[in-house]
Parts: C-alpha cells; sequence; structure tokens
C-alpha cells in the first residue's frame, strides 16, 4: 500500500516548546467495491451493488512522534464509509473503525485509550476464511466480530513488545456508567507467536450486557447491527438482549513457501441472555491461499458451525464454503470474483451471509465480482 507521509516539526505544532522532534503524519485509505448477485436474498434473488466486499472502506490518519529514548507518542483516526452511497458508516460516527491515543516505548510496549480492535480481530482475522477468498465467508452472525462487526469504545489496550516472535494484548473497555461498573464493559487478553513460516495465536474476550441498554458502553449500535448478524437476542423473545458473551478462540497459519498459505482456527463464542436462556456456537474454519502466479491469487475455505440452544431444544448447524480469484493489476489495485455459499439445518438456523438479507431457505449463495484500491 502506497502511503501518504507528512513529517511536520514539533516547533511548528507545539508553539510553547524549543524541542525539535519529529512528528509523521501517514495518510492511508482502502476503496473497494462490487456488484453482487444473491439467490436469495429476503426471500427473492437480486442483484446489488455492495460496498467494501473483501475489504471495508476507510480514509485514516497514523500519527507517530519521536519522544527520543525509545519512546514515541502515537494517535490513528480511522473513518468508515460506504462507497455506494457517501454515507458514513458504523453507526455514523465520524472515526467509527478507530479512534485512540497513546504512548508507545520499544522495549515496554504500547499503552492506547479510545475506539479500538479486540484482540480477535488482530489475531484473528488475518487467519480466517473471509480473508484467505477475500470475500465475505463469516462465521454465522460474525458472533466472533472476525469481520469487524463492531469495536469497543472506552477501550483501554496494552500491546507487548515482539521478543523471540512472541507477543501479547489486554484490553478493558469501560461501561462509563456511573453505579453500574459492568453494564456493558467488555475485557480480553491474547497471545501470538508469529516467526518464520509459522504463525498461531490464542485469544478471550468477554462482553458483559452488550448493546444498546447502555448506549455510552463498551458497545452499543454497532453490536446489535443489521439482520445478519443473529445471536444478539434471545431465541424465545427478540426484545431480550444479551447479558454476556464469551469467545474463545486459537488458530494459526503456515507458509509452505511457494506461494501456498494453510490456515485453520477453532473458536466458541458462549451467549448467555437476559431471560435465562443461551446459545453456544463452535466454528472450525481451514482456508488456503495460493498463488497461481505473482499476481492471481485463488482462495477456498469451509467453516463447519454447531450451534447449541440452552432453554430451547434446538441444535443448529450451519456450513459455509468460498471460492475466490484475485488478480492484482499492481500492488495497489486488483479486481476479483468470490462466491460464498452457506446451507443450514436444524431448528433456529438462518442462512444469512454477511451484508445479505437472510434467506427464506436453508440455503443462500452469493458471487460478487469487484475492485479496490489502496492508497
Amino acid at each position: 500500500m502506497t502511503k501518504t507521509t507528512i513529517l511536520i516539526p514539533a516547533a511548528l505544532v507545539l508553539a510553547s516548546t524549543s524541542a525539535f522532534a519529529q512528528s509523521n503524519v501517514t495518510l492511508y485509505g482502502i476503496l473497494s467495491e462490487g456488484i453482487a448477485w444473491v439467490n436469495n436474498d429476503g426471500g427473492h434473488s437480486n442483484v446489488k451493488t455492495v460496498t467494501g466486499p473483501n475489504q471495508n472502506n476507510r480514509v485514516g490518519l497514523r500519527i507517530s512522534e519521536d519522544l527520543g529514548g525509545g519512546n514515541h507518542a502515537i494517535a490513528t483516526l480511522e473513518n468508515g464509509f460506504d462507497i455506494t452511497s457517501g454515507k458514513l458508516q458504523q453507526g455514523g460516527r465520524m472515526f467509527g473503525r478507530q479512534a485512540y491515543v497513546g504512548l508507545s516505548n520499544d522495549t515496554y510496549g504500547t499503552l492506547t485509550l479510545g475506539r479500538q480492535y479486540d484482540m480477535f480481530w488482530d489475531y484473528f482475522t488475518p487467519i480466517s476464511s473471509a480473508a484467505a477468498t477475500s470475500g465475505l465467508a463469516d462465521h454465522p452472525g460474525d458472533s466472533d466480530n472476525l469481520i469487524g462487526s463492531w469495536r469497543y469504545s472506552n477501550a483501554v489496550k496494552y500491546t507487548s513488545p515482539t521478543v523471540a516472535g512472541v507477543n501479547a494484548e489486554a484490553m478493558y473497555a469501560f461501561s462509563n456508567s456511573a453505579g453500574e461498573f459492568s453494564e456493558n464493559r467488555a475485557f480480553g487478553g491474547g497471545i501470538g507467536y508469529d516467526q518464520g513460516p509459522l504463525k498461531i495465536a490464542a485469544a478471550y474476550v468477554e462482553m458483559d450486557q452488550p448493546g444498546t441498554l447502555n448506549p455510552s458502553g463498551a458497545v452499543s449500535d454497532d453490536f446489535q447491527g443489521a439482520s445478519f448478524l443473529t445471536f444478539r437476542t434471545s431465541p424465545l423473545n427478540s426484545n431480550i438482549g444479551t447479558a454476556k458473551q464469551r469467545n474463545v478462540g486459537v488458530g494459526g497459519r503456515y507458509d509452505f513457501g511457494h506461494g501456498m498459505r494453510v490456515n485453520a482456527l477453532v473458536d466458541t463464542i458462549r451467549y448467555t441472555y437476559r431471560d435465562g436462556t443461551s446459545f453456544r456456537l463452535d466454528n472450525y474454519d481451514v482456508s488456503i491461499d495460493y498463488n497461481l502466479t505473482p499476481s492471481l491469487v485463488l482462495g477456498a475455505a469451509y467453516v463447519y458451525s454447531a450451534g447449541k440452544y440452552g432453554g430451547v431444544s434446538a441444535n443448529p448447524h450451519w456450513h459455509t464454503a468460498a471460492l475466490s480469484l484475485d488478480y492484482f493489476l499492481s500492488k495497489r489495485t486488483d479486481v476479483f470474483i468470490f462466491d460464498d455459499f452457506q446451507r443450514v439445518s436444524g431448528p433456529y438456523a438462518v442462512a444469512a451471509l454477511y451484508l445479505d438479507a437472510p434467506s427464506s431457505t436453508r440455503s443462500q449463495n452469493m458471487v460478487v465480482v469487484g475492485m479496490r484500491h489502496k492508497f
């Protein structure tokens, strides 16, 4: 990705200091758009434009100031938008994707405060089926947030330095509610190893009473989400939300060389609802991406998801498969085609690929052709 970097002498920014440290301000972004055919989009076949089908659209600023002695002041402001209409995403937030400030030390790591991603996104999204196939082959309802349905406001996050390929993360996102410390808070941690051909990671994230009950908390309207983001409410009453959600996962990648990479990921998602019912979803994700030529990448993936409700007699199942071709016209621009397919069985199972209305049948198929430009 080509980035525009502006060097701003600190003396021009802070007139009260005589220091001559430099601030690096990097402007970056992604523009992605596609045309999709869906066999059953809320009960009807459909041809439509889709925004960000292989990577969400964004414009961002990344800031780093050298404070000397291996210390840096850092910040990121990242806006998400719908390229089809030009509207803001993430609930209309100006910087809904990321907005944080922090301090980084080469020896002790990085501490950031603001709106941020969790460790499932940091560790597992790069090895997920959706990433490998440049598409929308999410785990049902994006329950583990690997496509990035929600971010965490009010978050304090620590990332360790990488030592011998190993690094760790920890995060706490405040409820910001006086007298209700646990009403819409979140916390988690993760550890990863990335060196040579091998990448492995494990992570845990917990959210207490997420959603709009406390809209100023860690996750709110973006957690409630659209119709394809299932499981947010009780199976008995859609007006009763989530009391607790816990995500645990482990996954990895191995690069065999010659452009071939194999990914595997297993995670389990546990929901407890405010009426005492519950839901467990186990995802088994395997994918491969292979450079047929230096410019042409083939992706293939399969995800098996097994669910089990508590308080309701239902054990739903999901089978999700994906196939893609991605051709790079340059380092910054590519064109792609992918086919995502999902079939379900059992009570309460709904076929609903990301960005589509739930299917009225037991299956849903989505084919997308599009292009992406990075800057």
